[in-house]
């Protein structure tokens, strides 16, 4: 709690639009840092959590709500706004349907209780409820809970921002500095939630977590509190701050985070096993339909050894994932689950690989056990038809390499714009039959049959280029892979 706590008070002289700062260099502490309504919730949701511990849902709910009720009268006027101070004053209020970041400055100790990511997420949507039921109100509790969790669980940082991007839906791909230009106040979840997460991911350590998020120029106690929260459970508060914060609290608010911590060091302890089966993201469940294309470059290569190079059932097995536009698997610089995010902010690198000519391609691989050398790198399911958008909107990449680490195949922009092209005539051919004569099947009439032998001509020879490939110099081998370097050129 008292990261958030601290949060709270170092932002307070700056979070009005009038006293806001765009700068990290500014005094922690001055004569006008206080603690405001953020600090008084924060103990007050630690207080009902402590007091709710082990019981049902409706018995937290009641709690958390006295407790709010009980010490937000105890220190009126201390920034509450204007719906919450109707809430406060009216004890059978109820929740109000606001997404303010009231419920994610507050959350902490649901941070901290809980041993479990499940219990922990529970407990952030069960303190956000009382007032703030709207759905961005709880996503961002329990995104700053979660984060809280993962820190303490000494979850690297990539996969935190990794797994609350995949659960939460937030773009945190941007920069502090990025950030900075333009934010303004906003006091909302959405728009202030994924700014504390990402000053806490690029920060350093706490102070300069809570530095980075009141250098922001918003609401900076809140996002500086949010922010701090997590700062504490990865970093742990420094003593001299810690002293600090008592001394700008009261008796009765610096006895409550002294209870807090007694009560987490009796009932909690470090979070169990469990939670990595959610962080640390298995693509393997969305691929599907690949086994069919495994087996169809298997069954090539030990086609080839008798002299027939025919790859007509590998292009097969990948027309018809075009058609269905199949998730495969691709390594990538950043974590994220899909592109569509990325691509918005500038794209996500994929790692390129090299052959031993210098013909750089996307490696798509058709499940995590073909990765090879790339096993540690972070990795992303994406469809095969947005690969193939990549391909060929870059003038550097040659192709397509299918598990380049094993029985590979290669498949380069002609057959791909070939594939392309065959799909489309397929497609515009079932339209002109449906139109002549939509209640029955096209007919096989003569020109159609020819129409069939071209296309299939077509598809030996761009098949014959393929096979080409694969063989020189991307064979499969015993020893080391053809490949001579990995290539992360930006390629985006």
């Amino acid at each position: 709690m008292l990261g958030a706590i601290l949060g709270d008070i170092i932002g307070s002289p700056y979070e009005t639009p009038e006293t806001a700062i765009k700068k990290t260099d500014f005094p922690l502490f001055t004569e006008k840092s206080h603690f405001t309504d953020d600090t008084v919730m924060t103990c007050a949701v630690g207080l009902g959590l402590m007091d709710s511990f082990g019981r049902d849902e409706e018995t937290v709910h009641r709690t958390i709500a006295s407790q709010m009720r009980a010490l937000g009268r105890s220190y009126p006027g201390r920034g509450y706004g204007g719906h919450f101070q109707a809430w406060l004053l009216v004890d059978d209020a109820k929740a109000y349907g606001s997404y303010g970041n009231g419920s994610a400055m507050r959350v902490s100790a649901a941070g901290w209780l809980f041993r479990t990511l499940d219990d922990t997420l529970t407990a952030a949507r069960l303190t956000a409820e009382v007032t703030h039921d709207h759905p961005e109100g709880i996503k961002g509790a329990q995104a700053i809970a979660a984060a809280i969790f993962l820190s303490r669980a000494h979850c690297d940082k990539a996969d935190i921002r990794n797994y609350l991007m995949r659960e939460f839906g937030y773009d945190l791909t941007r920069s502090v500095k990025e950030i900075r230009r333009t934010y303004q106040f906003d006091a909302t979840c959405q728009g202030s939630v994924p700014e504390a997460l990402i000053c806490f991911l690029e920060g350093s350590g706490f102070v300069d977590v809570v530095r980075k998020a009141v250098s922001l120029g918003g609401d900076s106690d809140t996002l500086a509190a949010m922010a701090g929260s997590i700062a504490e459970a990865y970093y742990g508060v420094p003593e001299n701050l810690e002293k600090e914060a008592y001394a700008r609290l009261d008796s009765r608010l610096g006895a409550i985070v002294r209870q807090f911590h007694s009560f987490y060091r009796a009932n909690s302890g470090r979070p169990l096993n469990g939670w990595q089966n959610e962080v640390y993201y298995d693509p393997d469940p969305e691929l599907t339909g690949l086994g069919a294309l495994e087996f169809a470059i298997s069954d090539f290569y030990a086609r080839s050894g008798s002299g027939k190079l025919n790859p007509n059932l590998v292009l097969d097995e990948v027309e018809k994932l075009m058609e269905s536009n199949g998730n495969v698997l691709v390594p990538v610089q950043k974590p994220s689950r899909t592109l569509d995010k990325e691509k918005r902010n500038g794209g996500v690198e994929i790692t390129c690989i090299a052959d031993n000519e210098g013909r750089i391609m996307i490696p798509m691989f058709t499940g995590r056990d073909k990765l090879g050398s790339l096993e540690n790198n972070y990795v992303m399911t994406t469809g095969l038809n947005e690969l193939i958008d990549s391909l060929l909107s870059s003038e550097n990449l040659f192709g397509i390499i299918i598990d380049p680490f094993g029985q590979n195949f290669v498949l380069d922009k002609n057959t791909v714009r070939f594939l392309q092209e065959k799909q489309k005539a397929v497609a515009e051919s079932h339209a002109r039959a449906e139109a002549r004569n939509p209640e029955k099947p096209e007919q096989d009439d003569p020109a159609s049959r020819l129409k069939k032998i071209a296309v299939s001509k077509k598809v030996d020879s761009a098949a014959a280029r393929a096979a080409a490939e694969v063989e020189q110099p991307l064979a499969e081998s015993e020893g080391a892979p053809a490949f001579d370097e990995t290539y992360t050129g930006g390629e985006k």
